[in-house]
């Protein structure tokens, strides 16, 4: 990865410089042979205005919009395009995914959308319709509606024809078979097409139980399902099981990478949008709701330590643990969260697979709590000789610990189950009901032990 950074960061650089001197061959024969992905990542390197200059180097068409498309950020395609004319942002859309082709058009400025009417192609307005219905994270928002689909009736020697035309201007991975009102009936490998009899009805040789996605799944729920059948394709069909529409592996990886990228975010207390912003203003609108939260709860863990104000002023040597107690608590119950969090997000575990999840953060709870209070003894008694300090500080680890794992394991469980994201449950929310539980229980421990054991801490 280091590597290819490097050798990224060699053609920005060439590329600037060529810019600047007006050197535009040079740029064209740089961009001649590269792929279209190594453009994309290029042009997310350099300034706007560069790369305006660098896709209007591109000569050819097709390679032109093959680095668009590669772009993952839809806006920043959408403000290039934006300084080309209708005709030309036209056939840039035409020659992408039609999935992607909506994304970018839906960031266009309004008056450059309402001209490309004039001169996009009515089929692709068609299509562009179709998707702009369904919601933009559901399958039918995902889909490609330019399929390859054969009719049932047909012999084998009919549909390896319809292929091999076909073929010429569409991917064609797997070959879907329809009855003649477009219902999905299954599937046809091509192995089973060139192996049959040329005679033989397609309906004979199809695999009926072809595994298909409705269009309002959430695309998350279509990425488990083609990871779970390791699928490079699957049908997407409408509440009448009307074939519609095609998903392919590849704006399945998008998904992931969508999803995965969106939890960290939210594990984090902020947004993926953060990124793109240039207003201090609106960073810290996605910021301070979780920041006012860890407020609040650190508000109240002042509040814990004025209720056991009287127990803090006749041992001092409390306050030395205080920091160790909370913070062991607060990470044990942030790895938790995160295990749980991404075990979910991945499909890891189903409804029964729940207390597959409780009964291991329980062990791992005991495991981490019995170990952390043993070092936490040692280390009280080191530090400040006493035994029965060590004994609170060793007991108070392993309550706060243990149920620091428990609370960020069933935390994103008990959200999952109400159907709110577990991933909301972000780790500034946890470290403050950790830091209050680990407080309180520290200190109730000591204060009981000075009380009814009569001893000085």
């Amino acid at each position: 990865m280091d590597k290819e950074h490097g050798n990224t960061q060699i053609l920005v650089q060439a590329i600037r410089k060529f810019i600047r001197k007006d050197a535009i061959a040079n740029v064209v024969n740089i961009v001649n042979k590269l792929h279209p992905a190594d453009i994309a990542k290029i042009m997310q390197n350099l300034a706007p205005d560069e790369r305006v200059v660098l896709v209007k180097s591109i000569p050819d068409l097709k390679l032109r919009a093959e680095a668009i498309e590669y772009l993952d950020d839809y806006t920043m395609a959408a403000n290039i395009l934006e300084n080309f004319s209708a005709e030309e942002v036209a056939k840039v859309l035409e020659n992408i995914s039609i999935d992607k082709a909506v994304d970018i058009y839906e960031e266009i400025n309004e008056e450059l959308s309402e001209e490309l009417q004039n001169y996009l192609n009515p089929k692709f307005k068609e299509d562009m319709a179709l998707l702009a219905k369904y919601p933009e994270d559901t399958a039918g928002g995902i889909m490609n509606p330019d399929f390859f689909a054969i009719d049932k009736d047909l012999t084998v020697e009919e549909a390896i024809e319809a292929v091999r035309k076909a073929s010429k201007e569409k991917k064609i991975i797997y070959v879907y078979v329809v009855d003649k009102h477009n219902h999905l009936i299954g599937v046809v490998t091509l192995r089973a097409l060139i192996t049959a009899d040329k005679n033989e009805k397609i309906e004979n040789i199809t695999n009926t139980n072809a595994i298909s996605v409705r269009t309002d799944m959430d695309q998350e729920e279509v990425a488990k399902i083609v990871e779970k059948y390791d699928l490079l394709s699957i049908p997407v069909t409408d509440n009448k099981n009307r074939l519609v529409g095609v998903i392919n592996v590849d704006d399945i990886i998008d998904v992931i990478r969508e999803e995965t990228t969106e939890d960290i975010y939210k594990l984090a207390g902020t947004s993926e949008e953060e990124m793109e912003e240039t207003s201090v203003f609106n960073i810290i609108k996605y910021r301070a709701p979780w920041l006012i939260m860890s407020l609040l709860g650190e508000s109240i863990s002042g509040s814990v330590l004025k209720f056991f104000d009287g127990t803090l002023k006749t041992a001092i040597s409390l306050s030395f643990f205080m920091p160790l107690i909370m913070a062991l608590g607060g990470n044990t119950g942030q790895q938790s969260q995160t295990i749980v969090v991404r075990a979910l997000a991945i499909g890891k575990f189903d409804e029964s697979g729940i207390w597959l999840i409780i009964k291991k953060q329980i062990k791992t709870a005991l495991s981490i709590g019995i170990l952390f209070a043993f070092l936490g003894f040692g280390m009280a008694f080191i530090f400040q000789h006493s035994f029965y300090l060590a004994i609170v500080v060793a007991v108070s680890l392993f309550l706060s610990m243990f149920l620091s794992t428990m609370v960020g394991a069933l935390l994103p469980l008990v959200l999952k189950k109400i159907n709110v994201d577990p991933a909301v449950a972000a780790s500034p929310f946890i470290s403050a009901l950790n830091d209050i539980l680990g407080l309180f229980i520290y200190l109730a421990i000591a204060t009981a032990t000075i009380k009814y054991f009569g001893v000085n801490l």
